[in-house]
């Protein structure tokens, strides 16, 4: 492995500093470029053209000495993205010489438009050189320096994670003194105006209320929260979160009159806000305890009046996300369950109003949400079929407002999340569909604000994520890849908010499943790796929050099955132990939740499938024995959940792949026939869903080769017959999946094996 060398920014300097600096770095970058065999990577970033021109002569000169040419490619406009990685890919070696390649992607020309494409076609290139890091390697063979823009330093390590893996030299190009140029630097790229970075005039009224009042106690705290209200809109959680504090200063003295302490209640619910956004829990804990003791003391003062009881439901409900933000989940149904009741005594008080029709929707959401953690479908559907229907009727009564819009998008979305948990496809595929469209519309409406971003883009995850576990996988593509361009749009104005980062992580992992179902492990892995980093990054803004656990642990594990396709089965073990370390850490705090229990099972399927393929038996059957307990218990949990069903039907088919791995074949037998009735079962409770009839064929063909072992040849041929029929009809409907063409193919030689083999056996020794 090459040594990688880092040269630090040392940005605009004078005549002097600037050579020097400049030969400091040609010093270092030279041996990367004169002496590697084979393919090695050095990054420079620069805001100015001096240091590039100067160190291309240099190298130049040095490649002249030798009669060789320095191949050289510049991005100057986005259409020649395209043509420059033909270019670059197509490069060799020359004659035995391996003389460098020279990429330009450094520079944002024309108004802020044709920047922001320019910038696109740079991550473009950047992605796809990312996904051929192979050919790079492999038939490149050559140096590579790439020049980059200086503002992007931050984010080449997640845009292309892994040739950023392999870079062996890096350095910030220092800038010459602007009066020693007579040029002016490159203007820096302008993201697109989706968050503001100006105070809006309620965040300056604040300010100024606040440096020009001494007497604190005088301020009206309702300034602060609209100057809360505006720092939220533009996604300034830390501006947000410091007026909260102030204000909260200013009530502290106040006399505890019923109004002071709604108001601090009031105050404490939006530092918990800003807490949460920002991944603090425990401190967002702290501040939403805090308001719902101050609104039951208020309910004791004031009684069941519609104000006092909403404002401790609202109490309520901030408990509950953050106690389900924790994965407290009980204690978070607890809090929502409360919550809900006070709705439901208010309805009765005020009528179908509009805002208490409102707040019974979201109660019911809220209440659906953690029941479908807790592994309770039917219950959480019954939550989301009444969320929605108030929201229907909401709408009627007040048209296309963009909070209307919103509520039943998120009442669509997840009756579809609760239906595909039940492997109701079509009717998930319906809702998702419908929540979609609102989401458009309200796009329409309110245009690109931070908020309906993300909507729109889970919104087209789900629609994403349905269309590929119906086998319509480019329709799923076509929505991952315009969620993806949204959530990177977002984080580009919202910089690395912990929001933005999971919505990025989730749905490139989302893309890399695609891919890997399609056979393309390398653009899977990409993917994966890419979506890995971001879940790193969140863990450093939110510290082991469970949702954060959870999304390293998936992270992991789906790079671990993209390094175990490619045959990387060290890296794969890496991987999964560590996916599987994130899920025990996960189970500690959140206890035996069903969700815990599947991400816990799959990851110790995980790792006993990789030891099993390093021929580590003993460890594959105690990692397979342990998965096939948990899944046992997600069972008992969830009841026969369609979910439940699969992940145990998988369980076993490990289980007793090592068993047969060893020889004991009564033992596998007994393991795959429990799969096979699992299978079955699951398809009665689903139907003719793809998953479904591939799980059912993979349990066939177990069943087929176990009692072939046993020279059981009839029962074989009846296992191996129905497989194949079931094997062929999804190679017929789904011809773009290699996945079913290659499984049709091994039992069609299973079967012409079987019969050759039984030609051989003497009829006395068939059973």
């Amino acid at each position: 492995m090459s040594t990688r060398c880092c040269v630090p920014s040392l940005q605009t300097v004078p005549e002097a500093d600037y050579q020097a600096a400049l030969d400091e770095i040609w010093r270092k970058l030279r041996p990367h470029l004169e002496w590697v065999e084979g393919f090695a990577l050095a990054a420079l970033f620069t805001s100015h053209p001096a240091p590039v021109l100067a160190l291309k002569t240099r190298l130049q000169e040095l490649l002249s000495l030798n009669t060789l040419p320095l191949r050289q490619f510049e991005l100057k406009e986005p259409g020649q993205a395209d043509g420059i990685l033909t270019a670059v890919l197509t490069s060799r070696p020359l004659g035995g010489k391996r003389p460098p390649l020279w990429l330009e992607m450094w520079r944002d020309v024309g108004d802020p438009e044709q920047r922001q494409a320019q910038r696109r076609a740079v991550w473009q290139v950047l992605s796809r050189l990312n996904e051929r890091r192979f050919l790079l390697e492999r038939d490149v063979a050559c140096p590579l320096v790439l020049i980059l823009p200086a503002d992007l330093r931050m984010d080449i390590p997640s845009m292309a994670p892994d040739l950023w893996s392999v870079r062996s030299f890096t350095a910030d190009l220092p800038a010459p003194a602007q009066e020693n140029t007579g040029r002016a630097t490159e203007q820096p790229f302008v993201p697109p105006q989706i968050v503001s970075r100006e105070l809006s005039n309620s965040e300056m009224e604040w300010r100024r209320l606040w440096e020009n009042v001494p007497d604190k106690q005088r301020l009206a705290p309702e300034a602060a929260f609209a100057a809360i209200d505006a720092a939220m809109e533009r996604m300034d959680i830390a501006a947000a979160r410091n007026i909260a504090q102030q204000v909260l200063q200013a009530l502290a003295s106040r006399e505890e009159t019923a109004g002071a302490l709604r108001q601090r209640s009031i105050a404490l619910d939006y530092l918990g806000g800003t807490e949460l956004a920002l991944g603090r829990l425990p401190e967002a804990c702290a501040a939403y305890a805090e308001s719902l003791e101050l609104r039951r003391r208020l309910r004791e003062t004031t009684g069941d009046a519609p104000q006092a009881l909403r404002d401790l439901s609202v109490a309520l409900d901030n408990a509950g996300r953050v106690e389900e933000a924790l994965g407290r989940y009980e204690e978070a149904c607890a809090a929502y369950a409360e919550s809900l009741e006070l709705r439901r005594r208010l309805r009765e008080t005020t009528g179908d109003a509009p805002q208490t029709l409102r707040d019974l929707s979201v109660a019911l959401n809220s209440v659906g949400q953690v029941e479908q953690v807790l592994g309770r479908f039917e219950d959480a559907r019954a939550a989301y079929a009444e969320s929605m229907e108030l929201a229907r009727r909401l709408r009627e009564a007040t048209g296309d407002a963009p909070q209307t819009l919103r509520d039943l998008s998120v009442a669509l979305n997840n009756m579809g999340r609760v239906d595909e948990e039940l492997s109701r496809y079509e009717e998930a595929r319906t809702a998702y569909a419908e929540s979609l469209e609102f989401v458009r519309r309200l796009r329409e409406a309110t245009g690109d604000t931070p908020q309906t971003l993300h909507d729109l883009s889970a919104a087209l995850n789900s629609v994403g994520r349905v269309e590929q576990e119906l086998n319509r996988f480019e329709e799923a593509r076509a929505a991952y890849a315009e969620s993806m361009e949204l959530a990177r749009l977002l984080r580009v104005a919202t910089g690395d908010a912990p929001q933005s980062l999971r919505d990025l992580s989730f749905t490139l992992n989302r893309v890399g499943r695609v891919e890997y179902t399609l056979d393309r492990y390398e653009k899977a892995r990409a993917a994966f790796a890419e979506s890995l980093e971001l879940a790193r990054r969140l863990r450093v803004a939110t510290g082991d929050a469970p949702q954060t656990l959870r999304s390293l642990s998936i992270a992991l594990n789906h790079l671990g099955r993209s390094e175990e396709a490619l045959g990387r089965y060290e890296e794969a073990r890496a991987a999964y132990a560590e996916s599987l370390e994130f899920a025990r850490h996960l189970r500690e705090t959140t206890g035996d939740v069903p969700q815990t229990l599947h991400d816990l099972s799959v990851a110790f399927d995980s790792v006993g499938r990789v030891e099993q393929a390093l021929d580590r038996y003993e460890e594959a059957r105690a990692a397979y024995a342990e998965s096939m307990e948990l899944a046992r218990r997600l069972c008992e949990a969830t009841g026969d959940t369609p979910q439940a069903l699969r992940v145990l039907s998988i369980s076993l088919d490990s289980v007793g792949r090592a068993e047969e791995t060893l020889n004991r074949f009564e033992e596998a037998r007994a393991a795959y026939a429990e799969s096979l009735e699992l299978s079955r079962r699951l398809r009665e409770a689903t139907g003719d869903a793809p998953q479904t009839l591939r799980d059912l064929s993979v349990s066939l063909n177990n069943i087929g080769r176990v009692e072939e072992a046993l020279n059981r040849f009839e029962e074989a041929r009846a296992a191996y017959a129905e497989a194949l029929e079931i094997r062929s009809r999804l190679a017929s409907s789904f011809p773009g999946v290699p996945q079913y063409a290659n499984e049709l193919a091994a039992v069609k030689a299973r079967m012409a094996a079987l019969e050759q083999k039984q030609g051989q056996v003497a009829p006395g020794m068939a059973r």
